[in-house]
């Protein structure tokens, strides 16, 4: 079972299991609330890649039990924040990730998909924070 909750910052939160099984039921809800905040068909695709590629991290990567996106629009941009990116290493645009192996690319496909892409962290926990700007 997921869950949708306004922010007090004007985003939505959305908690799923970390289960596979949930990541498609956060891609449908990341895109039905970006579509209907006004989003273009291309900022959907790409939120909802970001959000399914991030999702799959939190499952394989971590022993986190909930995954948590949080989705806003800021006037310039779109920020997808998720949590618990602790098993994540830091980006490094100039290694691409090896073809062959059966993972690993995620990380890779967010940063070249959307316009900005940081590990972030307050001490606690490490989030992903990705934003793509409204043209």
């Amino acid at each position: 079972m997921s869950e949708s909750v306004s922010t007090s910052h004007g985003g939505h939160e959305l908690t799923a299991a970390s289960d596979p099984a949930m990541i498609a039921t956060l891609r449908h809800q990341i895109a039905d609330i970006a579509r209907e905040s006004g989003a273009a068909d291309g900022i959907v695709d790409d939120l909802q890649l970001a959000a399914s590629e991030l999702a799959t991290n939190v499952v394989q990567h971590t022993d986190a039990s909930t995954i948590r996106m949080v989705l806003r629009r800021d006037p310039t941009e779109w920020v997808l924040v998720v949590d618990d990116a602790e098993g994540l290493s830091e980006l490094d645009p100039t290694t691409v990730p090896d073809p062959t192996a059966l993972t690993g690319r995620g990380l890779f496909i967010v940063q070249a998909i959307m316009d900005d892409v940081r590990i972030v962290g307050d001490g606690h926990r490490r989030r992903v924070r990705c934003a793509k700007r409204i043209d």
